[in-house]
């Protein structure tokens, strides 16, 4: 199997709206919909494209322990509200690669791409950021996504 193809950037800085979520990653879609439906009732813009962050390595981390936030760039904070809060992320270099398939073979992409980029003398730097291919129906993990792993050379 062939490398997955490996494109670097800046992301630019963002406001996010979030929701944290610890326990299986393959709950944060339900985190997602109820952070889309409250930014919707609350008549926040969304100004980008939902987003989740990826603390843990699933392969070492306990299930009941994996720490993840929803997120979703908007274009103002209003009063953090039960499980939703809003934080600024700032630009950052990121390295980004695309998955297909579904959130079981995660692991052929995610083994090859970091692999490759900590050969690379790269240093990861911060959580990986699952972008959906969706703005206005998330699906959760597995639709089609981009990762992008903000990074830094050593």
């Amino acid at each position: 199997m062939a490398p997955p193809e490996v494109t670097f950037s800046k992301a630019p800085k963002l406001l996010v709206a979030y929701a944290e979520q610890r326990g299986p990653y393959s709950r944060i879609g339900e985190t997602m919909k109820r952070l889309k439906e409250w930014i919707d009732q609350k008549g926040i813009e969304q100004v980008g494209y939902p987003f989740c962050m990826f603390y843990d390595n699933p392969t070492e981390t306990p299930a009941s322990e994996l720490r993840s936030d929803a997120c979703i760039p908007v274009a103002k904070t209003v009063e953090s509200q039960g499980e939703v809060k809003f934080k600024d992320l700032g630009e950052v270099d990121i390295a980004e690669t695309r998955h297909e398939g579904p959130p079981e073979e995660f692991a052929r992409t995610y083994g090859p791409f970091l692999g490759r980029l900590l050969e690379q003398g790269y240093r990861l730097e911060g959580p990986a950021r699952e972008y959906f291919m969706s703005v206005s129906d998330v699906k959760g993990p597995g639709s089609g996504f981009v990762i992008r792993q903000p990074v830094s050379k050593k």
